[in-house]
């Protein structure tokens, strides 16, 4: 059955990612490059086919392992919304103007001189949305919003 099989497979690729790999020569200590990352998977867990520079797949495709370094992991920037960031801006789709903010503190949306209409948040970390009452909604990591009917006063994470 070809279920049972891909539950296996899976099993193993996460025990890859999660199990040390004791036979591995890194460049650094802590962090081996992307290549040797690949090649250890690969010797550890045989029949995988490297599909990409940091992928490796088994079983046709059916099963694939995307490994991630840490640049990788990071916050990413979100539109014209700056990595690290979070951007209001007086337009839906996050256009118009734009308020940026680097502190995650909660802060007024007053300088933008409009009615917040999305919400860009560029950060690993939800970004949430204030109105004169409370919490009105919130922005996942590496992701917007558009926020128009939202009423936002201050955002903050």
């Amino acid at each position: 059955m070809l279920l049972p099989r891909i539950a296996a497979a899976a099993l193993i690729v996460a025990g890859a990612v999660l199990a040390p790999v004791p036979a591995l020569a890194a460049t650094s200590p802590d962090e081996p490059d992307l290549q040797q990352q690949i090649d250890a998977v690969l010797a550890e867990f045989p029949g995988g086919t490297q599909t990409a520079p940091n992928e490796v797949s088994w079983q046709d495709g059916t099963v694939v392992l995307t490994l991630a370094n840490d640049e990788q992991v990071a916050a990413r920037s979100v539109g014209s919304c700056a990595t690290g960031t979070h951007c209001v801006y007086s337009g839906s789709g996050l256009s118009g103007s734009k308020l940026t903010f680097s502190t995650c503190s909660t802060q007024s949306v007053a300088p933008l001189g409009a009615p917040v209409a999305s919400i860009a948040n560029a950060r690993s970390v939800v970004v949430r949305a204030y109105n004169s009452i409370g919490v009105v909604g919130s922005v996942s990591a590496n992701s917007s919003a558009n926020t128009g009917s939202w009423g936002v006063t201050k955002v903050g994470c």
